[in-house]
C-alpha cells in the first residue's frame, strides 16, 4: 500500500506540474559552449524565479546522475513550486548532460567556473523580465550559490541551502570517506588523507600515486577543480552574504549531516534554519539511516515523493522574505 501511494502522490504532483506549468527548453551562450536548461512558468504573472543549481559529480538538471541513480528531485521540487506561482529555471553543468563541452576541457575546470555558469542563469533571468531572482542550491550547489551571491552585482535576491555543506570540501571529504572506509580500511583511509591535505596545499598528486579506488574522486582530471573549491569557506560566504537566507537540512542526510546547517546559521544569524528529522540528502524521506538502504530505497527511487512541508517551507520563505 505504500509503494501504491508513493506513487499517486507523484501522479498528482506531476498532474499539477502538466496543469499550471509550461516548459521550454532553453539554451544560454557562454565562451565554452552553452548551458542547456529548462525554463517552467505559471499560467498566471510570475515576477519571481527561482534557479536550481545542481549537486556535485554529474548530477543533472532533473537531479539524476547516472547508474541507476534517478530521484528526480529537481524536476519534482520544479512542479511543486511552479504549482505555487513562480518561475524556475534548472540546468545542466558544464560538462553534464546537454551541456557539452570538449573533452579536453574537463581538466581545466575550475570552481569558480560553475560559479559564472550560475551567474550567466540569473542573468538569462534578468534579461526574461524577472524582477527577483533566487538561487536555490542543493548540496555543492549550495556552495556554488553562497559564492555567487557573495560577488558584487550577483542581481541575487535570495538564497535557499539544500542540504548544503558548513564546512571545507576538504573536511566533507574526509568526514565521508571515514564513514565508508573506517575502521576495515584504515590505510586506504591514511592514504585519502594525504591526497586531500596536498590538494589542500594546491599541489597535484601524480595519477600513479592514487589507489585505484581513489581514482574518480581524486583523478587529475578533476584535481583542479577540487583544489579551487577548498579555497571556499562556506561559513566566511554565509557571514558575508545578507541576503536573505534559508538553510534546509536533513535529520537522515548521510552525506552532509545537520551540523552542516548549524555551523551555517552560526556565521549568519539572520537566516532561518529548518530541519527535517527523516530527510535523506536527496530530499526525500528515508525509513533509515543505513547508507546501503537508503541507495537502494531512495536514491534510485522515482516514484517517492520530495519529503513533506519541504516546498511549503521554501514557498513560505519566498513570500515572507522575497516578495513581501
Amino acid at each position: 500500500m505504500k509503494c501504491i501511494s508513493y506513487i499517486l502522490t507523484l501522479a498528482l504532483i506531476l498532474v499539477v506540474g502538466i496543469a499550471t506549468a509550461a516548459e521550454s527548453e532553453v539554451s544560454i551562450a557562454c565562451e565554452w559552449g552553452n548551458i542547456a536548461a529548462t525554463l517552467a512558468e505559471p499560467d498566471t504573472e510570475c515576477s519571481t524565479a527561482v534557479v536550481i543549481v545542481a549537486g556535485s559529480g554529474p548530477t543533472d538538471r532533473n537531479g539524476n546522475s547516472g547508474y541507476n541513480l534517478n530521484t528526480y528531485t529537481y524536476k519534482l521540487l520544479s512542479d511543486e513550486l511552479v504549482a505555487r506561482g513562480y518561475a524556475v529555471l534548472r540546468y545542466d553543468k558544464r560538462g553534464v548532460g546537454q551541456s557539452a563541452m570538449a573533452p579536453e576541457g574537463y581538466a581545466d575546470v575550475i570552481f569558480d567556473d560553475f560559479v559564472d555558469d550560475a551567474a550567466r542563469c540569473v542573468a538569462f533571468l534578468r534579461d526574461r523580465g524577472f524582477e527577483r531572482v533566487v538561487v536555490a542550491g542543493h548540496s555543492e550547489g549550495g556552495l556554488i550559490a553562497l559564492e555567487l551571491a557573495s560577488r558584487e552585482g550577483s542581481g541575487v535576491d535570495g538564497l535557499v541551502l539544500l542540504a548544503t555543506a558548513g564546512y571545507g570540501i576538504d573536511k566533507i571529504l574526509l568526514r565521508q570517506l571515514s564513514a565508508q572506509l573506517m575502521p576495515t580500511y584504515i590505510g586506504l583511509m591514511l592514504r585519502a588523507t594525504d591526497i586531500i591535505n596536498t590538494l589542500k596545499r594546491g599541489e597535484r598528486v601524480a595519477q600513479e600515486q592514487i589507489p585505484q579506488e581513489l581514482i574518480s574522486l581524486f583523478h587529475p582530471n578533476v584535481q583542479s577543480f577540487l583544489i579551487s573549491q577548498m579555497q571556499d569557506d562556506p561559513c566566511e560566504l554565509a557571514g558575508r552574504c545578507g541576503s536573505p537566507m534559508l538553510i534546509i537540512s536533513g535529520g537522515r542526510d548521510i552525506q552532509v549531516a545537520v551540523d552542516n546547517g548549524e555551523a551555517l546559521l552560526s556565521a549568519a544569524p539572520h537566516a532561518q534554519h529548518i530541519l527535517f528529522e527523516r530527510m535523506s540528502h536527496v530530499l526525500k524521506d528515508s525509513a533509515s539511516e543505513e547508507r546501503m538502504e537508503q541507495f537502494v530505497e531512495v536514491y534510485t527511487n522515482p516514484s517517492l515523493p520530495l519529503t513533506e512541508g519541504l516546498v511549503d517551507s521554501i514557498a513560505e520563505f519566498l513570500t515572507r522574505n522575497i516578495i513581501n
